[in-house]
């Protein structure tokens, strides 16, 4: 018997980072005010690379959304 196939594998990844927090302790930790959305993206930008340049905490699912 031979596997149904799926159309398309979706493979996804998020990544949640807390600007409050990250604002705060930047204040509190070197007193860099991070007064925009611009400010904390330029930050984060290098944990972003990273988190997104390896392969942990991928989620692989169906066109239906069932995971693989």
């Amino acid at each position: 018997m031979t596997e149904t196939m799926p159309k398309r594998i979706n493979v996804m990844k998020v990544v949640t980072y807390d600007v409050e927090a990250i604002r705060r302790d930047m204040h509190n930790d070197l007193g860099i005010d991070l007064d925009t959305v611009d400010d904390v993206m330029e930050f984060i930008e290098e944990w972003v690379a990273e988190d997104f340049g390896s392969l942990s905490g991928l989620s692989f699912q169906d066109e239906n959304g069932n995971e693989l």
